[in-house]
């Protein structure tokens, strides 16, 4: 058997997979007992204050836990939902909803939903986790990026960045920002303008980053043939067309700015460097809300958060992890139930209060303090003004990855134009198949 072969039947292994322990019962049962096995990164939700009290409200359901790592869940989640043992529920990263929904992982929620949940969900989580008008996940946190910035060095340089949505900069204007407040010789100075990110290996490019850069240089309310239109959603409507999405006047443009950041300006650099804006070697940085949680808690330098900066459209990607139900589980009713109770009222509030993300449900936002004020709450205007999921697709992953080597290859020198019409090519055959 090969490596690969070995892999996926490592995955298939009950014993190897399942966890041993599980829930224990808080109340008596009198009738069948049911077990939800649940598939899930370790230390993700649901968590166990909230499972413990849907327990007890169900006593006559129990969980088994399987933990796999990040980098394993994809190919873990596809050889388990097609196995003769499936789990009942899976937590995944959300913008695969669409995905699993076409390939028949997911079970369709609409049906389960309580009533006001249409009005109290956030758009762009409904738009995320629908397709072909059904939902297929409630989501249960939301997350999205702000830009954070050193309040001692921009002070230094004379910077006053904006802290509303309507005051928010333009790219160009940040650029001038940048270049202000940066020290030291071009190319290799001992502050940037622009930190990298600490995602992934701190490369730039990442869809869910930067892919906002082109789309913000996009029209939604232009006519939905035209170039604007297309730059801004950067994928059909329908999920199966990126002809003309990518490769646009629009999008050239605003990616022949990015590049500059990391080339010609010089205010950003190509490689990680760990806790750079932490460390006071960056003015500004862009993050999720973890950033400003991990600083409440250990403030090591002044900062504050200004809005995404824009060409046109202002724009910021959501996207976090979720759960579903699967359409193979063996208890499709109560994983439903259990689904939808994790993400609505005090259970969704339980599981939300855990990590420091956002709510995915507007009638929670009040109760979380540190949203209500700035500087967190910029966060929450962006989420609820701009959010929009990443070009939602049955076949994200692959985008994702096609999108991401573009845009990377863009920002170490190549050309715009030439690289996004590779990225339609590729990413549309893909599309194809």
């Amino acid at each position: 058997m090969n490596t690969r072969n070995l892999f996926f039947a490592s995955l298939l292994g009950a014993t190897a997979l399942w966890g041993t322990g599980a829930y224990a019962q808080d109340t008596t049962c009198t009738g069948e007992t049911v077990t939800l096995r649940i598939l899930r990164t370790p230390g993700n939700y649901p968590y166990p204050a909230p499972m413990e009290a849907w327990q007890k409200q169900n006593p006559c359901v129990k969980f088994e836990i399987n933990e796999v790592p990040f980098a394993q869940l994809a190919d873990t989640i596809s050889v388990q939902a097609a196995s003769s043992n499936p789990p009942d529920i899976i937590v995944y990263d959300g913008p695969n909803t669409q995905s699993y929904a076409a390939t028949g992982i997911l079970l369709p929620i609409t049906k389960y939903l309580p009533k006001g949940w249409d009005e109290d969900i956030l758009p762009a989580t409904k738009a995320e986790h629908s397709y072909e008008g059904e939902v297929y996940s409630p989501g249960i946190e939301q997350t999205t990026v702000a830009m954070y910035y050193n309040k001692t060095l921009v002070d230094a340089a004379g910077i006053k960045p904006p802290q509303t949505l309507d005051e928010a900069w333009t790219w160009p204007q940040a650029l001038e920002a940048f270049k202000a407040c940066q020290q030291g010789p071009a190319g290799s100075p001992t502050v940037w303008g622009l930190g990298p990110t600490r995602f992934g290996n701190g490369q730039p490019g990442l869809v869910y980053q930067d892919l906002i850069y082109q789309r913000s240089a996009g029209d939604p309310k232009a006519d939905p043939s035209s170039s604007a239109y297309k730059t801004f959603w950067a994928l059909s409507p329908d999920g199966k067309s990126v002809e003309g999405y990518l490769n646009t006047p629009e999008a050239v443009e605003a990616l022949t700015f990015y590049r500059s950041l990391f080339n010609s300006e010089g205010v950003a650099p190509k490689v990680g460097i760990p806790n750079a804006f932490f460390d006071g070697k960056a003015c500004f940085y862009i993050d999720t809300p973890a950033a400003g949680n991990a600083l409440l808690k250990d403030p090591k330098i002044e900062w504050g958060i200004t809005p995404i900066p824009y060409f046109k459209t202002p724009i910021v990607h959501t996207g976090s992890t979720t759960i579903g139900a699967t359409a193979r589980s063996r208890h499709p009713e109560i994983a439903a139930k259990f689904v939808v109770d994790m993400s609505w009222g005090e259970y969704a509030y339980m599981n939300v209060s855990q990590r420091g993300n956002l709510p995915t449900l507007k009638s929670l936002f009040p109760r979380f303090a540190v949203y209500n004020s700035y500087p967190m709450k910029v966060f929450v205007d962006q989420l609820q003004e701009w959010g929009q999921p990443r070009p939602p697709g049955p076949k994200f992953a692959q985008y994702d990855k096609l999108v991401t080597d573009a845009l990377r290859a863009v920002a170490f020198g190549g050309d715009p134009a030439e690289l996004m019409a590779d990225a339609e090519k590729k990413v549309q055959r893909v599309l194809d198949r």
